[in-house]
């Protein structure tokens, strides 16, 4: 895995899909899918055993490939990744967030309620 400091979370399931079968569409249209040895926070990754399909539907096999992310399109993950710890942390976070704010509107309105006595 590659370094985590100040990354987000699509990058950081990015990273727990390491050692995972991934498909990745690129901006030419090219499709390839493969297992996923090391992922960048740029989103460059290195693929292993890999099918590539052409934009003219040609498929072929490449043994590695390594893909730029300013070239990726978008990322099909693994069903698995649904229960990846970054997304318990991201649901804990939005929780709080929910509380502070359901908090915060009670106040308010407990204070208008208080000056219209």
């Amino acid at each position: 895995m590659s370094g985590q400091g100040n990354v987000g979370v699509p990058i950081k399931l990015l990273f727990e899909a390491e050692g995972m079968k991934v498909t990745v569409e690129m901006k030419n249209g090219e499709i390839y899918r493969g297992l996923l040895l090391s992922a960048e926070e740029t989103m460059n990754m290195n693929l292993s055993d890999v099918i590539r399909t052409g934009r003219t539907g040609k498929i072929s096999k490449i043994p590695n490939v390594y893909l730029r992310g300013s070239g990726i399109r978008f990322i099909a993950l693994p069903e698995l990744l649904k229960n990846a710890p970054v997304f318990q942390k991201v649901t804990a976070m939005k929780r709080k967030q929910e509380e502070f704010q359901k908090q915060t509107k009670q106040q308010a309105v407990g204070k208008r309620k208080r000056g219209a006595e």
